[in-house]
């Protein structure tokens, strides 16, 4: 293993080519004019700025690349000390046909839309937009590594749109507090416009970048002539004040509902400017409630359900910390992927302590922050750097037992850090990192000793070189090491995590050591993209070690495997007699662990296209060859994995509709007769320019033939080390949709409502017991002299595995299920003033597990309507002071 690390380390990092010249980007230029007077931001372009000589040169991306755009463009950009300014004329021959539906703020939608692109540093691989369409209707977000963006940053500024006789008008104003910049007497900075016309399915860009090209920010022109600004001190603070009040299904004898049912919280964000270039986030007593309720998930595997960040403190800035995949334009997994060191949604998390026997019990939700401070930004045109450090407080439950009340600590003091550094080198075409992370824990009892680390740490070093003058060819690299230590009892629970087993009986490399009191390990990969041209190529080779451990403050889903892939792939960038473009991709993948045991031998396929009318195809098809498993003993010895195949294909149709239909269907079977299939689809209607509704219904049926049920000690289990491993058939049947209406009354006001119903039921027979590790041959329990019988009044099924009716006997509870949910809410969002908003939410859920193992959805429905519902009112308000 040594011996691997060294050759993917030294792969990764040694490969610099000598010299390389520094981009340049694209050669047109933009001028910046200065403010004599003030702009009225109207959206009329009747100041004596827009009267100066605009640039007007846009080139279709699409429909018809490198093409002139078929409507006029005029766009000039001004400032003063405090602002950049953007006027855009954008006339059109058709404009009763201009698009000037609502959305709420960062809600992508079809219509007509101008951009405007900036890269205050010029380092060519970071920047920001502004968008606007005709309706006024806003967004924002944040370019990285070239070509990547996201809409997590929300800045503060404004914008206002006209409609004249043969033109809609724009006028953007953003302060220059919102934007990093190195500050000179005399600065240039990267830009780049976009047009979009709806009716024509057409994106012009005043710098078009070919489809067959890698990158975005790369090519930018350059903006001249911003000289003189002296930006202030920037300081902006962000109060709020949340309301809420509980209506729960709770026993009306409890004695901790009523504390509990009405909150009022206080607390402020603060931002501060370091120079011109960095921000220092500051949070005290945060306000983290999630405005939008996550989904219903039935989880049936042993792993953790991932949930996205969703709330603004951590968002803001994420790309900076992004690890592994930076210098890249494309990155393929194949059951591997990169490592989420840090995934967010742990500080401030559902506490982990158990609590002893109780009547009542009052157990927080959520553990509060204290305070956290995030610092992102570059340092200089080559040098970026995110940190961020946060401290969640000892929580406690409460809880009643025999009449007395009890406190009892079920998280401890926690600080959670992480420190990211990135340098570019030769004009982007290298490039070298790191990130380290952090997780110290205060722990003072027994049980959350047992249950949690007391520090946990990360390190690791990134980076990526092109192989070729032009960049066609990049290779990216990274190794991490982690270290994480606690008590035994700790350890012990960690080494036996699904993504690890290492208390596999039959496990031959790196075995369960209950005396252990610390753990170490290592991941790393390698990987070579091609990023230009018509024919593709991504190729990677990566490995984790069993003792690596992320998972305190990341998110982690695997460890000890050794993953390759391959990608090949053509796409059609231009037209031909059906198609306006079209691709295919083939890979093979494989997967082993440490102990050469082989999880994966996959052969993936993918087809598709986009016709004239803008109707879209696709099409993708896999075959995996037998291959062995460990997670399905939970635990337990190998199985082997049978062969199976899928096949699943999906459409959509023109975006450009009042109403837009997309549905896809699936189908897979293994060679043990396993097998699944589903549909789903998604209906969106757009009945005015301010009201969108959508409801997007998926049904999946699955019949699985070696589903895990428990595990039974039995020293008669020879064949299985003392254990007996329980399986079973089941059927199946999930039905969930996504309902979602929207209705925007203006740019700033918005009304949304969402409502998830899911019905999840399921039935075993058949059970059965792993004959025999490392096979697919299983014992079916009533055959060959075994017993199995069910007992109605407990609920449970009774097993004699051999028939004669000794204390060899065992039970198990009935596993059918029949989960069913629906979850809401509301949500009345109104910026009040730029940066202020004020939201009222309402939350809903409501549960029911009647009828478990029968689908009926008539009944289902019946019983999920009448059951009891938890009701969540939350009012806040937030006030943005810019100091």
């Amino acid at each position: 293993m040594k011996i691997a690390l060294l050759i993917l380390t030294t792969f990764c990092f040694t490969l610099f080519p000598l010299q390389a010249k520094l981009k340049s980007g694209n050669e047109k230029r933009v001028p910046a004019f200065k403010l004599e007077k003030s702009i009225n931001l109207d959206g009329i372009l009747d100041e004596a700025i827009w009267k100066n000589t605009p640039i007007n040169e846009f080139i279709q991306r699409d429909p018809n690349q490198g093409e002139p755009s078929t409507e006029p463009t005029h766009v000039w950009v001004a400032y003063d000390d405090s602002y950049i300014y953007v006027g855009a004329r954008l006339y059109d021959s058709k404009l009763d046909e201009l698009d000037v539906s609502l959305a709420r703020r960062d809600s992508w939608h079809d219509s007509d839309w101008f951009t405007f692109y900036i890269d205050p540093y010029l380092d060519r691989k970071t920047g920001y937009y502004f968008a606007v369409n005709a309706g006024g209707s806003m967004r924002d977000g944040v370019f990285y590594n070239d070509s990547w963006n996201t809409d997590s940053w929300d800045g503060i500024w404004e914008a206002k749109t006209s409609i004249n006789g043969d033109d809609w008008s724009l006028e953007m104003r953003i302060p220059f507090s919102q934007l990093r910049f190195n500050q000179a007497e005399v600065m240039n900075w990267g830009v780049n416009f976009k047009r979009e016309i709806k009716r024509n399915k057409e994106s012009s860009y005043f710098v078009m970048v070919p489809k067959g090209e890698s990158g975005f920010v790369s090519h930018f022109a350059v903006l001249e002539g911003i000289q003189g600004i002296q930006p202030s001190q920037r300081l902006e603070i962000l109060p709020y004040v949340v309301q809420k009040a509980q209506y729960l299904i709770h026993d009306e004898k409890d004695p901790f509902y009523a504390g509990n049912q009405y909150k009022t919280s206080f607390g402020a964000d603060i931002k501060v400017g370091i120079g011109t270039n960095l921000n220092l986030d500051l949070t005290v007593n945060p306000d983290f409630g999630q405005v939008e309720v996550d989904p219903a998930v039935l989880n049936l595997s042993a792993f953790e359900t991932y949930y996205p960040e969703k709330r603004p403190f951590f968002i803001e800035g994420g790309n900076i910390f992004s690890f592994g995949s930076n210098g890249s334009n494309s990155s393929w997994g194949f059951n591997f992927g990169n490592p989420d060191l840090i995934y967010s949604r742990r500080i401030g998390r559902s506490p982990s302590g158990p609590v002893p026997d109780n009547d009542y019990l009052s157990y927080p939700t959520e553990t509060r922050i204290l305070g956290a401070a995030k610092l992102t930004g570059k340092l200089n045109d080559t040098w970026s750097i995110g940190a961020v450090s946060a401290v969640t407080e000892r929580t406690y439950a409460d809880y009643r037992f025999e009449g007395k009340e009890y406190e009892i600590e079920v998280e401890p003091l926690t600080h959670y850090g992480a420190i990211r550094a990135q340098k570019e080198i030769n004009g982007g075409k290298q490039g070298l990192g790191f990130i380290a992370t952090s997780v110290n824990r205060d722990l003072r009892t027994t049980e959350l000793q047992s249950r949690l680390s007391n520090q946990a740490y990360t390190f690791g070093l990134d980076g990526w070189t092109a192989l070729d003058e032009d960049e066609t060819y990049v290779l990216t690299g990274y190794v991490i090491g982690s270290y994480t230590s606690g008590t035994k009892d700790y350890l012990t629970r960690l080494q036996k995590r699904p993504y690890r087993y290492l208390q596999r009986p039959d496990a031959t490399y790196m075995t369960l050591d209950t005396n252990r009191t610390s753990l170490s390990g290592v991941y790393s990969r390698v990987a070579l993209n091609k990023q230009k041209g018509n024919f593709y190529i991504n190729s990677a080779l990566g490995l984790v070690s069993p003792g690596f451990e992320n998972n305190d403050l990341g998110f982690q889903w695997m460890a000890d495997r050794i993953n390759g892939h391959t990608v090949l792939g053509y796409r059609w960038y231009e037209p031909d007699s059906l198609f306006r473009q079209k691709w295919v991709y083939a890979t093979h993948a494989r997967t082993y662990d440490f102990e050469g045991n082989n999880y994966q031998n996959l052969f993936w396929g993918r087809v598709g296209g986009q016709f004239h009318n803008y109707w879209d195809l696709g099409l993708v098809m896999l075959y995996n060859t037998e291959t062995m498993v460990k997670t399905l003993t939970r635990g337990g010895p190998l199985m082997k994995n049978p062969s199976y195949y899928a096949v699943e294909f999906w459409g959509n149709t023109d975006s450009r509709k009042s109403v837009i239909f997309s549905a896809g269907a699936g189908f897979n079977e293994d060679a043990v007769g396993s097998f699944a299939y589903g549909a789903w689809m998604d209906i969106e209607w757009k009945p005015n320019p301010q009201i969108s509704f959508s409801i997007g219904p998926d049904y999946r049926f699955m019949h699985e033939k070696s589903q895990w049920v428990t595990a039974i000690n039995d020293q008669n289990a020879v064949h299985t080390y003392g254990t007996r491993y329980i399986f079973a058939n089941i059927d199946q049947n999930y039905l969930a949709a996504n309902i979602r209406l929207n209705w925007t009354f203006t740019p700033t006001l918005s009304l949304q409502l969402y409502l998830q119903p899911l019905f999840a039921v399921g039935s075993y027979t058949n059970f059965k017991e792993a004959a025999k590790p490392s096979t697919l041959d299983y014992n079916d329990y009533g055959k060959n002299g075994s017993t199995i019988s069910y007992n109605s009044e407990s609920d449970e099924y009774v097993v004699d595995p051999d028939g004669s009716g000794s204390n060899e006997s065992f039970s198990f509870g009935n596993p059918d299920f029949n989960f069913k949910s629906l979850r809401g809410n509301v949500v009345l969002r109104w910026e009040v003033l730029p940066g202020s908003i004020f939201y009222f939410v309402w939350a809903h859920d409501q549960t029911n597990f009647d009828d478990p193992g029968k689908f009926n959805l008539g009944n289902d429905f019946k019983n999920l309507w009448a059951a009891e519902g938890n009701d969540i009112f939350l009012v806040k308000f937030s006030y943005w002071f810019d100091m």
